[in-house]
């Protein structure tokens, strides 16, 4: 069993455009955290190949939602843990915490990600979070739990680190609402 956290530490609420009024209503807020693979889409549960757990109390998998837990909000920590344990009556689960609590009943993972590897994934919009990898958690759970920080060798996928004179690039996007912003990222990613 692995495990990670992250803090809900603030819920902003950006002011609203006039334009804005006029379109289909939208969340003001979100915050998603689960599992997903390295080729995964960063809008974890929106395809197959990535699951998660919402802040509206929802299991999303593949646009797919379920509501199995409560609501959490600000100054809570929640825990994801999966379960990969072959010998555990939970295995192939994930689950959320709330503060030490446990906040949903393991959810089975999809057939599409067992075997694979797996990296631990926030998405948020308008919030402030804090993560926690580890090597301890900030809130113990009522059982022995690793965190994902101190992962276990036969476990994980470790990659070399990249040479200390190699070059890389970083790209940051700045575009204009309604301006085929996200035509643009869909056709660099595709590159």
């Amino acid at each position: 069993r692995y495990a990670f956290e992250v803090n809900l530490i603030e819920i902003m609420t950006p002011a609203d455009a006039p334009q804005a009024r006029q379109r289909m209503p939208q969340p003001r807020h979100s915050l998603r955290v689960g599992f997903s693979t390295a080729s995964s889409s960063l809008f974890v549960g929106e395809t197959e190949d990535s699951v998660c757990f919402d802040m509206e109390g929802a299991f999303i998998h593949n646009k797919t939602k379920s509501t199995c837990s409560h609501k959490f909000g600000v100054d809570t920590v929640v825990a994801v843990v999966l379960n990969l344990d072959a010998t555990s009556p939970n295995a192939n689960t994930i689950s959320l915490f709330s503060n030490g609590v446990r906040a949903s009943q393991p959810q089975p993972l999809p057939d599409s990600l067992k075997g694979k590897t797996l990296f631990p994934t926030v998405a948020f919009k308008n919030v402030t979070v804090h993560y926690n990898f580890g090597p301890t958690m900030i809130v113990d759970l009522p059982f022995s739990c690793h965190t994902l920080g101190s992962a276990l060798a036969k476990d994980a996928v470790v990659n070399p680190a990249p040479a200390k004179d190699a070059k890389h690039e970083v790209v940051f996007p700045v575009c204009l609402p309604d301006e085929g912003t996200f035509d643009w990222l869909d056709m660099f990613l595709e590159k």
